[in-house]
């Protein structure tokens, strides 16, 4: 048996295939190696299986990779120590109490469950087994926030931190076109997308939540009569049109129509075409965006406040314009602030009540890798973690940013209303 330290992925999507591709090429400089895939459908798998093992050979090394049939079998493999758990949301809870419960090192993927109830059940798994989760929440791991919060912590350039604001207008009408348009599978946009907002706020305020109040609702992504059921079966022009969906329509088309179709490729969407044969809606990946039956939010307003005295605000869309300047962040301390762009990897910082500005380039030499180098730092950590050194992340976080997407969820539902944390189960 190899000396490296074997890891099965149950879940081989886009997630999946980023973080393997990244342990393929530091294959030199780290001691974990993919050993074994599992997916529901077993030709995503082989894809994958295959585009890895390129990646290896590509390093001189001789890839011995198994698919599983089921998750069962992959967490029962001897040569797997380390099980990452990249499924869709709703399906964590399963293949994540099943390693532990079976004494291997588990990664899960953000968020930790798709609701509380999950979330609940793999938090209280990890403390039976006294076998702590890793997890990715993927700022934690990016550059130019690690420099923002050593600015914060270290150098206390702005003085003692009281708000932070996070602005996130990123389109994701893909959400509306996927497994994410229902609650129930995804925990809509504030389980999926914004519990890594939760997570930073958590980390830059080192502080616990009293309350949460919000606000949300569909105003652009709302159910249309007409709406065809998938992209492939629709003639009209659309901005939203999932790019490379091709239908028996089609054949009547001209090229240039055709190529209409194909004119905004989506990073949402697998990698390859597999999810085209799909019938059923939690499957596929090109459901129309006002197809009736989604249920999340496109768009809201969450205010948070801690027990240091700290607020933080999130204002966030699925909708906007496609552009560079996606996600900020604002931090305001008694002294000074600074605000940072996720996409150009830039803060701009004042300090000393004003006297002193200047901009920061914070981009690493992988800021341009998945995750604008986050995946690359992570896979570096998730090493160390398979050798013994604790995670920067476990459950214990991913069940807190939980606690506030519920209470997020419950606010929305009640028209604002305040929501104490201190209502919502959980530990922590």
């Amino acid at each position: 048996m190899s000396s490296r330290i074997g890891v099965g992925i149950v879940g081989v999507g886009r997630r999946a295939y980023d973080l393997a591709q990244c342990m393929a090429r530091l294959r030199n400089e780290i001691n974990i190696e993919v050993r074994a895939l599992h997916n529901r459908t077993r030709s995503r798998a082989e894809r994958v299986k295959d585009e890895i093992s390129k990646s290896y050979e590509a390093t001189g090394a001789v890839p011995k990779i198994r698919i599983h049939d089921s998750q069962e079998s992959l967490v029962a493999d001897d040569d797997v120590e380390l099980v990452m758990i990249c499924t869709p949301q709703y399906a964590h809870r399963e293949p994540a109490v099943l390693a532990l419960q079976a004494g291997k090192r588990v990664y899960v993927d953000k968020p930790l469950a798709h609701n509380l109830e999950d979330a609940l059940a793999i938090y209280r798994e990890q403390e039976k087994g006294k076998n702590p989760i890793i997890m990715s929440f993927t700022r934690r791991f990016e550059g130019p926030w690690i420099t923002a919060y050593d600015l914060l912590k270290t150098e206390e350039a702005i003085g003692t931190l009281r708000m932070i604001l996070v602005r996130n207008v990123i389109p994701y009408h893909t959400y509306f076109h996927t497994w994410h348009r229902r609650v129930e599978w995804s925990g809509g946009a504030i389980g999926d997308k914004m519990s890594h907002i939760f997570d930073v706020f958590n980390w830059y305020s080192g502080a616990s939540p009293l309350r949460v109040s919000a606000f949300g609702g569909q105003a652009v992504f709302g159910p249309r009569e007409d709406a065809p059921e998938r992209c492939s079966l629709c003639t009209i022009e659309c901005p939203y049109r999932v790019a490379g969906y091709v239908g028996e329509q089609e054949t009547t088309k001209t090229s240039s129509q055709k190529e209409q179709k194909r004119d905004r490729p989506d990073a949402m969407v697998d990698f390859d075409e597999s999810r085209l044969s799909e019938s059923e809606i939690i499957k596929r990946h090109d459901t129309c965006v006002w197809y009736p039956g989604a249920d999340i939010n496109d768009h809201g307003l969450v205010n948070i406040e801690y027990d240091s005295g700290l607020k933080a605000s999130l204002f966030w869309t699925l909708f906007g314009p496609d552009s560079d300047d996606q996600e900020t962040m604002e931090l305001v301390g008694d002294k000074g602030r600074a605000i940072l762009t996720r996409h150009e990897g830039s803060i701009d910082l004042v300090t000393d009540y004003g006297k002193s500005h200047r901009n920061i380039d914070a981009r690493k030499e992988t800021f341009e890798q998945s995750h604008f180098g986050a995946d690359d730092n992570f896979i570096r950590e998730l090493d160390a973690f398979c050798k013994g050194a604790p995670a920067s992340v476990t459950a214990k976080e991913g069940l807190m940013a939980s606690r506030m997407v519920e209470a997020a969820h419950r606010s929305i539902k009640n028209g604002g209303s305040l929501v104490e944390m201190s209502s919502v189960e959980g530990e922590g």
